[in-house]
């Protein structure tokens, strides 16, 4: 099978020399990449490939931020104490960390709280308030929760604690009656940027803290661990996000803080080109997976340790956690595409709701994700114990799963999060009446070509420009992650030598395809496209462009995106294409019909069967007729890839 995916050029037709590129010396490929993203001219170039610290915005023009910092310097005035209640994904860890590491420098000493992922679900739970609570304590501070906690925070006013929240997430009707709350989402808070993670959340609180001057060097003690926090929660690379990661990257390399530092070595990471990719793809995993196993707190010690031999053991514990979650995530994946093949059903359905029971709580995000960029669908995926269905949700552009939770939350014990992910419980009575909700829900909001994953491509590559100068130029664009994604690209026509599956368990996809030049692509978690094509095939190929330093042999590499047939298998010479077409084409009209025909073994289709581009074969001024609605898609999305004009 097939997965229909529609390609979309920003730029059509050759790529040339601009007056930017010669203004600031780029080539006219960055040139052309910037343009596609609405950069063209000197100065906007020039904050987007070197934003500076200096643009970090005045925190106070955050609501409440005042009220706060000035309630945590009376507690520091009056030796209260103080708790700070973190999460445990990396975006909580890190939050914790870094306010840990600001109370150490200033000598005063404060707790940490994060729950159990396993045990205490997300954010802030009564049990929890109370082993503050005997513990002693004066102010909690939450850190990248705290938002939906109003039950939680009315106990903590009871006990006579004072509650501050610093959140990132969605805000619902109800807020918590908290001392305190800084959140850019919240109604009334003026602060220019909304898209922060919840450790930049904190970082902002830090830096209302402490004094201008003073920020100015002591923001480099949590600089690499807002990085980190930035890219793995998958918040918009703009703004005051890039000007953090974009800075971060370039401190991680010099590995100031100890704990980051070893666990980059862990990962194999070569320092001097760490990239946004190795901390989504490498470190953040390693961190999420203690947490996803119940030991969030390791995180927090690896960050904040002082001691060499400390923070390598810690590593090496993460290390083997996450080879642990690799494990189980892997057999749950093939149990939740077990539960799909079930289920005729599921293939009509635009949201995918899939429960079971024994599946491990902290994996469960990670293999929703994977079942969300598979089937291009929203997936809520649930594990079943003692009659509550706990659980994520995951979701894809257009669609905003927290806002389908809100109107099903007469089903909900508890749930929050974004427009693209959320976490929800739910008692397991009510699972197969928010599959039927959500979907109609989707079924409103959501057309058959929502459905289909609209890849963005920055132009057709010309082979002489597939270089190692190229994957060096591309660089420059760092980092990049949401709003800012890495350039993709396409090429057209190239013959496939060889393909096969690879990987521990064949989960990927490796080909060689070539034209003037051979080419090395991989697909990660592509494997299941491998029946679909083979040697001889002409193909199309979307892809990254990225380099392999196999045996320190530097060459470029194709990190596939999408594949698809360059043009009907059968048709395999111009006289062959010449004839299909009159088949197909009445003589005396210049329209083609959405039909399938064969003819010594030719055949066409443009519903999806066949992944071609019949806008290769026909000539301007050519009226195009479908019958289905899959049709017209599958049209508009070809047409787009061509010169030609089309309304």
């Amino acid at each position: 099978m097939i997965y229909n995916k529609k390609w979309t050029l920003k730029h059509k037709g050759k790529v040339k020399t601009t007056d930017l590129s010669k203004k600031i010396n780029i080539s006219s490929e960055i040139s052309q990449i910037l343009n596609n993203r609405g950069i063209n001219d000197e100065k906007n170039a020039e904050i987007f490939m070197n934003p500076s610290l200096e643009y970090l915005r005045d925190p106070f023009l955050m609501k409440d931020m005042k009220r706060a910092t000035d309630r945590i310097k009376k507690a520091i005035e009056n030796k209260e104490r103080i708790y700070i209640y973190g999460d445990y994904d990396v975006d909580g860890v890190s939050s914790t960390s870094i306010l840990y590491i600001y109370f150490k420098s200033i000598g005063f000493p404060v707790k940490y709280y994060i729950p159990n992922r396993l045990e205490e679900g997300y954010g802030i739970n009564e049990e929890a308030i109370k082993k503050i609570n005997d513990d002693g304590c004066d102010l909690i501070i939450t850190v990248d929760c705290g938002i939906t906690s109003v039950k939680e925070v009315e106990l903590a006013n009871e006990l006579g604690i004072d509650v501050i929240i610093t959140d990132h997430h969605e805000c619902q009707s109800d807020i918590p009656d908290a001392y305190a709350i800084v959140n850019p989402k919240q109604e009334e808070c003026n602060y220019p940027f909304d898209m922060l993670c919840g450790c930049g959340v904190a970082f902002k609180m830090i830096q209302a803290l402490t004094d201008e001057e003073e920020f100015k060097t002591s923001m480099f003690d949590y600089l690499e661990i807002v990085t980190l926090a930035t890219i793995c929660d998958i918040v918009p690379l703009i703004d005051e996000n890039r000007i953090i990661v974009k800075n971060g990257l370039k401190l991680m390399k010099e590995g100031k803080n100890l704990g980051l530092r070893e666990l980059i070595k862990v990962c194999g990471i070569e320092t001097s080109k760490i990239g946004s990719s190795h901390i989504g793809y490498s470190v953040g995993p390693r961190i999420n997976a203690s947490g996803r196993l119940g030991y969030s707190y390791l995180g927090v010690q690896l960050f904040t340790t002082d001691l060499e031999d400390e923070a390598k053991e810690i590593a090496n514990i993460l290390e083997s956690k996450n080879i642990e979650r690799q494990m189980i995530e892997s057999k749950m994946y093939k149990e939740a595409e077990d539960v799909l093949a079930s289920d005729e059903k599921y293939k009509d359905d635009k949201v995918l709701v899939v429960a079971k029971e024994g599946w491990q709580h902290g994996i469960i995000g990670i293999v929703a994700s994977k079942l969300t960029e598979k089937y291009y669908k929203p997936t809520i995926l649930l594990t079943i114990e003692d009659g509550e269905a706990t659980g994520s949700a995951r979701s894809i552009k257009g669609f905003s799963i927290f806002d389908a939770l809100v109107s099903c939350k007469d089903l909900m014990n508890k749930f929050g999060g974004h427009e693209q992910a959320a976490g929800l419980a739910l008692n397991a009575e009510n699972i197969e009446e928010l599959r039927r909700r959500v979907n109609e829900i989707a079924d409103y909001n959501l057309s058959k070509e929502d459905l289909i994953e609209n890849i963005k491509v920055e132009y057709e590559l010309e082979e002489d420009s597939a270089t190692l100068e190229l994957v060096d130029d591309l660089h420059k664009l760092e980092p990049f992650g949401l709003s800012n994604p890495s350039p993709r690209f396409i090429m057209r026509d190239l013959l496939l030598t060889n393909i096969y599956k690879m990987g521990k368990n064949k989960q990927h996809l490796k080909l060689i395809c070539e034209n003037k030049k051979s080419y090395e692509c991989v697909g990660f978690n592509m494997a299941y496209l491998a029946d679909d094509f083979q040697e001889g095939d002409k193909i199309d190929v979307l892809f990254q462009i990225d380099e392999n330093n196999f045996n320190n042999e530097r060459k470029v590499q194709f990190l596939l995106k999408d594949i698809r047939l360059s043009h009907p298998k059968s048709v395999i010479s111009n006289n062959l294409s010449i004839k299909l077409l009159e088949k197909i084409s009445p003589r005396d009209s210049d329209s083609l019909y959405n039909i399938h025909v064969s003819e010594e073994n030719l055949s066409i289709n443009i519903d999806g069967d066949k992944d071609i581009n019949i806008f290769d074969y026909i000539k301007e001024d050519t009226l195009i007729i479908t019958n289905t609605l899959n049709g017209f898609y599958r049209a508009l999305s070809d047409v787009s890839l061509t010169d030609l004009d089309y309304g």
